[in-house]
């Protein structure tokens, strides 16, 4: 049986790595588990198109700009969602509730959710969450003192929107692949490569299929921490950044 991984919580490159990685031990094998050898195939060709999607994310300037321009729109809702937090805690009068009322709408949209969905979701997301405080509940906002902060984050949306339509130009000038179109299918096929393994196991046990399980379970625990240790340093990061500006 293999370790639980959700692959919508690797980053790229990570990504690239670990279905590399998957790929290798897998092909070392294939000579004792036949049955693999398609899904293997296939998995290769898709590797090989994602990592074209990454060498020209790398080599275009435009994708550069509108990751930061990403960026900005994260920190722009991590700034609101805090902000209500701390909120929620004030002992003014009308504070905590309207805090409350600015995190439920925030939760309404996803409140881990904007974080880990895809560039377009979460774009339509920040939308539906910036026109609904605005239009419905300006005064809690003001309240909590988060004006001047949502209106952060919809500059933020409208320079993603100009970054993403200047990178959508761009590509349409190229005939390489993009990472939103390969990236669903090496996880797909990565996926059916997994099952097709655990189905072997199941149907066709030997010790060269519990030696690869044990293997790719183990490139699961490695990868799965490499990539939270990423993300605590990014998150202590910003921590400390903002720390900085504080003093």
């Amino acid at each position: 049986m293999f370790h639980s991984l959700n692959f919508g919580l690797i980053p790229g490159e990570e990504l690239y790595s670990f279905c590399k990685k998957t790929v290798l031990l897998v092909d070392e094998k294939k000579v004792a588990i036949p049955a693999v050898e398609p899904f293997l195939s296939n998995a290769k060709i898709r590797l090989g198109d994602f990592q074209l999607a990454l060498d020209r994310d790398v080599n275009n300037p435009l994708i550069k700009i509108r990751k930061q321009k990403t960026k900005n729109q994260l920190d722009a809702f991590m700034a609101l969602r805090n902000l209500a937090e701390s909120g929620s805690t004030r002992k003014k009068p009308g504070m905590a509730e309207a805090a409350n009322i600015v995190l439920e709408i925030i939760g309404k949209y996803g409140w881990t959710t904007l974080k880990r969905t895809g560039q377009k979701a979460r774009y339509t997301l920040l939308d539906g969450l910036i026109t609904e405080l605005k239009t419905k509940h300006a005064d809690e906002v003001a309240l909590i003192g988060a004006t001047e902060v949502l209106d952060e984050l919809e500059q933020a949306q409208a320079e993603y929107l100009e970054a993403d339509t200047n990178v959508v130009r761009s590509e349409n000038n190229k005939s390489a692949p993009t990472i939103g179109d390969t990236r669903k299918p090496l996880v797909d096929n990565v996926r059916q490569l997994f099952q097709i393994i655990a189905l072997q196991e199941v149907a066709a046990p030997s010790t060269s299929v519990t030696a690869l399980i044990a293997s790719l379970n183990e490139l699961i625990t490695t990868s799965l921490a490499t990539v939270k240790a990423t993300h605590t340093r990014t998150e202590n990061a910003k921590k400390n950044a903002g720390t900085a500006e504080v003093n």
